[in-house]
């Protein structure tokens, strides 16, 4: 089989099924070799974001390519320097206190910044919310719509990530998606001249060895897939897939 660009890591080979390549991707955070990633691989990368489906057409997303190291690493340090970084984690609505369990990983993002050879800003352009901001402020008679039109755009642009993603793995790059940066979202956006909400950043790099090997993923799906059926309606899956 014929390798796909990248200098090492796990590479998706070019005659792997793209099921083989689904299942063996994960987060990869470190071990980054520092390699400059090619114009024209990064080109086909976000080519194939920006091919991603959405709701209505209406491509929510606009993608801010960084690779010049300067940059990352400046964008780094406005994460590490931002109000409230030792202790980011998402929160409960419900309490506003932080989730139980979570450990902020802000400052390993921040390291993950300086390392990489290529981060995939993604801005939303607020199809149908205008803003999380205008979404939040919104009128109760019709906030659970535009919370539905934002949870629409959101899709659409998780769609455009994993397409990425996927496509960055075929040229043996490795990374991880990364949402804890908006601790700095107001000074990134500064940086990189953004109007609208910025959602995280897709990270890529190859690597100096292969990732440690992992299970594939889906085996854990038993009680996140439901059968609706002849015989089996509202029957979770029995064994993992």
């Amino acid at each position: 089989m014929e390798r796909a660009y990248g200098m090492s890591g796990t590479v998706c080979w070019v005659h792997a099924g793209v099921d083989e390549c689904i299942l063996n991707r994960h987060s990869v955070r470190g071990g980054f070799d520092g390699i400059a990633v090619p114009r024209d691989v990064i080109e086909e990368i976000v080519r194939c974001g920006v091919a991603a489906p959405s709701s209505k057409g209406a491509r929510p997303w606009r993608l801010h390519v960084v690779s010049d190291r300067g940059s990352l690493g400046a964008i780094a340090d406005l994460v590490l320097a931002a109000r409230r970084a030792e202790a980011f984690v998402p929160k409960d609505p419900a309490t506003g206190r932080p989730r139980e369990g979570l450990v902020t990983s802000v400052a390993e993002s921040a390291e993950v910044l300086k390392n990489v050879s290529v981060a995939i800003f993604v801005e939303n352009l607020g199809a149908f919310s205008t803003s999380r901001r205008v979404v939040a402020q919104a009128d109760p008679q019709w906030q659970e719509d535009a919370l539905l039109g934002y949870g629409f755009e959101l899709i659409g642009i998780g769609a455009a990530v994993e397409n990425m993603w996927l496509a960055a793995r075929t040229k043996g790059l490795e990374g991880t998606f990364m949402g804890d940066i908006l601790i700095a979202e107001e000074e990134i956006k500064q940086h990189l001249h953004i109007d609208h909400d910025l959602v995280g950043a897709l990270v890529l790099g190859s690597l100096h060895a292969a990732p440690e090997e992992r299970a594939p993923g889906g085996a854990d799906a038993a009680d996140r897939v439901v059968w609706h059926g002849e015989g089996s309606a509202g029957t979770p899956l029995a064994t993992p897939l």
